[in-house]
C-alpha cells in the first residue's frame, strides 16, 4: 500500500486540474468588475464635463460600459462557462478599447482651439488607459497584452497629434511650462507614455509569470493521468507543485489588492470632493429619510418623483428618481429644495453619485473578498497535511469555502440546497477535511445531471453527540456491484477522463486518521454519503 500522503497529494493534483478551469472564471469575473469600475468612472467624467463639449461622448462612454457590463454578465450566466471561445473575449476587449479611444478622440474634436488640450491633461482619459492596461492583463494572454499595450501607446501619442493639428501649442523644450488649456508641453508628455509603457511592461510580465506556471501544472498532471502508479511515488515532483500552487496563489493575490487599493482609492477621493464643497454634508446626510419599496411601490414613487419636482430638467428628474429608487432614498427628503437655487441640486446630484459609488465600492469589495477564500483554499490544498496541524475547527466554515469553488455549478445548473449548523466544532486537520468535502461535493455533482440535478449538504449534531456532515445527491445511484469497491484505490464509476479512482479511497484514509467514519447508502435517485467527526 502506497504512503497517505503520497495518495493526498496526487489527489490535489486531481484538483489543480479544475484550479485552471477556475482562474479563468475568476479572471473573467475580474474583467466585469474593471469594466464595470472603467463605466463609473465614465459617470464621474460626464459630472466633471456637464454642459461641456465632451459631456456627451462621457455620458455614451458610461452607458456602453455599464450596459455591456450587464448583458454581458447576464449572458455568462447563462451558458456554460466553458463555452465562452477566446475570440469572443478578444473581441470585446478590442470593441472597448476601440470605445476608449474614440471618446478620448472626439473629447479632443469637441473642445475649439483655446481648450483643444484640455483632454490631454484631464486626468480621467489617462487614468482609464492606465485601468485598461490592467483591464486586458487578467484576459492571461501573453501576446495580446503586449500587442494592445503598444496599441494603447500609440492611441495616446495619436491624441496628441490630433490636439496639435486642431491647433493646439506644442512646447518642444526642457522647461517645465505650466500646462494651458491650449498648450502641450512635451517633456510631460514623454513621462506619461514613459508611464504607459512601464504599465505594458509589467503587465506583461505578471501574465508570462501566471501562464508559465499553469502551464507547468497542466504538464505535470498530463504525465501523472498517463503514469498514476509511478507518480505515487515521486514525492519531490509533488512537494514542488504544492509549492507552485502557493506562487499562483500569491501572485493573483497582488493584482487583487491593486484592484481593491484602486477601488477605495476612487471612493476615498469621491467623499474628499463632497467634503470640499460642503464641510458639514455628514450632518446633511443624518437627515435623509430612507424608504423601503416593494416592486409596486417602485414604479408608483419613480412616476410622483416625475411629477413633483417639475423646476428640474427632464434628464436630472429621471437621474434623482432612479438614484433614491436604487438606493432607497425617500423622496420626500429632498420636497424642501424644490423652489431653492441650484447650486443645492448640484450637491444633491454629486451626494446621489457618492452614494452610488459607495453601493458599488461594497458590491466589488464582496467579489475581491470571495475570490481571496477561493485562492487561500487552493494553498491550504498545497500544504502536506500533518497530524500536528490539527486544531479546533468549525466545520461548517469550512466547508462553505468548498462551495465556492464549485459556484458555476449552481447557477441555473443544479439546485443546492444546505443546512449547515455553523457553530458545530471538530479537532481535525483543516486542510485535509477541506479535500474530503472537495471529493463529496464533486463527485456529487457529477453523478447529477444538468438542469435537473438536486444536492442537499447537511450538518448537524446528531443523537449521539457526533458531528454529521451529508451529501445528497438525486442522481442515477450505485450498483450493488460498485458498492464493495467504491472505497478501493483506483476503482472509478466514471470515464478514465474524468478521475482516477483515488478521491474516495484518500478521502476515507484522511477521515479515519481525524477519528470520524465515512459511509454510504445509495439507491436509484438518491445517493448519501455520512462523515462523523468527534465533537469537541
Amino acid at each position: 500500500m502506497m504512503d497517505g500522503i503520497n495518495q493526498f497529494m496526487v489527489t490535489t493534483n486531481s484538483l489543480l486540474m479544475q484550479f485552471s478551469f477556475l482562474m479563468k472564471q475568476k479572471g473573467i469575473g475580474i474583467l466585469f468588475s474593471i469594466r464595470s469600475v472603467i463605466g463609473w468612472l465614465g459617470i464621474v467624467g460626464s459630472l466633471i464635463t456637464w454642459e461641456k463639449p465632451s459631456f456627451l461622448a462621457a455620458v455614451l462612454f458610461a452607458v456602453y460600459f455599464l450596459g455591456t457590463t450587464i448583458l454581458g454578465k447576464s449572458v455568462y450566466q447563462k451558458k456554460r462557462k466553458d463555452s465562452i471561445q477566446n475570440s469572443t473575449i478578444i473581441l470585446f476587449l478590442v470593441a472597448d478599447y476601440l470605445i476608449l479611444l474614440l471618446g478620448f478622440y472626439y473629447a479632443i474634436l469637441s473642445y475649439d482651439k483655446t481648450l483643444v488640450a484640455l483632454p490631454i491633461q484631464n486626468s480621467i482619459f489617462f487614468s482609464l488607459f492606465l485601468l485598461y492596461q490592467l483591464y486586458i492583463g487578467f484576459y492571461l494572454h501573453r501576446s495580446f497584452s503586449a500587442i494592445m499595450g503598444g496599441v494603447i501607446i500609440l492611441g495616446y501619442v495619436g491624441g496628441i497629434t490630433l490636439s496639435v493639428l486642431c491647433g493646439s501649442e506644442f512646447y518642444v523644450g526642457f522647461q517645465l511650462l505650466p500646462q494651458l488649456p491650449n498648450r502641450i508641453v512635451l517633456i510631460l508628455e514623454l513621462l506619461k507614455i514613459f508611464l504607459l509603457f512601464a504599465k505594458t511592461l509589467c503587465v506583461i510580465k505578471l501574465v508570462s509569470f501566471l501562464l508559465e506556471i499553469l502551464e507547468t501544472n497542466q504538464h505535470i498532471l498530463v504525465e501523472q493521468l498517463n503514469r498514476r502508479e509511478a507518480s505515487l511515488i515521486q514525492n519531490d515532483r509533488l512537494v514542488t507543485l504544492g509549492s507552485l500552487v502557493s506562487n499562483v496563489a500569491h501572485e493573483i493575490n497582488n493584482p487583487l489588492a491593486g484592484i481593491k487599493s484602486m477601488n477605495e482609492f476612487l471612493f476615498q477621493e469621491e467623499g474628499n470632493h463632497l467634503t470640499r464643497i460642503d464641510p458639514l454634508w455628514h450632518e446633511k446626510e443624518k437627515q435623509v429619510l430612507w424608504k423601503h419599496r416593494n416592486r409596486f411601490e417602485k414604479k408608483e414613487d419613480w412616476d410622483w418623483i416625475q411629477n413633483s419636482f417639475q423646476n428640474l430638467p427632464t434628464s436630472d428628474r429621471q437621474y434623482l428618481a432612479d438614484r433614491c429608487i436604487d438606493l432607497g432614498i425617500d423622496e420626500r427628503s429632498f420636497e424642501g429644495l424644490k423652489d431653492q437655487n441650484h447650486s443645492e441640486w448640484i450637491f444633491v446630484f454629486l451626494w446621489l453619485k457618492y452614494k452610488t459609488m459607495e453601493k458599488a465600492n461594497l458590491l466589488i469589495a464582496n467579489a475581491i473578498d470571495r475570490t481571496e477564500k477561493v485562492i487561500l483554499t487552493f494553498r491550504q490544498f498545497a500544504t502536506p497535511y500533518l497530524e500536528e496541524d490539527k486544531n479546533n475547527v468549525k466545520v461548517g466554515q469550512g466547508l462553505r469555502n468548498i462551495l465556492l469553488l464549485y459556484n458555476q455549478f449552481w447557477d441555473g445548473q443544479r439546485t443546492l440546497v444546505t443546512e449547515i449548523d455553523d457553530s458545530l466544532t471538530a479537532y481535525i486537520c483543516e486542510p485535509a477535511m477541506k479535500l474530503v468535502w472537495s471529493h463529496l461535493i464533486y463527485n456529487a455533482i457529477q453523478a447529477t445531471e444538468v438542469c435537473v440535478g438536486e444536492i442537499k449538504i447537511k450538518v448537524f449534531q446528531n443523537e449521539n453527540h457526533q458531528i454529521e456532515l451529508q451529501v445528497i445527491d438525486n442522481g442515477k445511484g450505485i450498483s450493488e456491484r460498485e458498492k464493495s469497491e467504491i472505497f478501493k484505490p483506483f476503482f472509478s464509476t466514471k470515464e478514465s477522463s474524468q478521475g482516477i479512482g483515488l478521491g474516495l479511497y484518500v478521502s476515507k484514509e484522511i477521515v479515519e486518521k481525524q477519528n470520524g467514519t465515512i459511509d454510504f447508502i445509495s439507491k436509484p435517485g438518491r445517493t448519501e454519503f455520512r462523515v462523523l467527526l468527534p465533537k469537541v
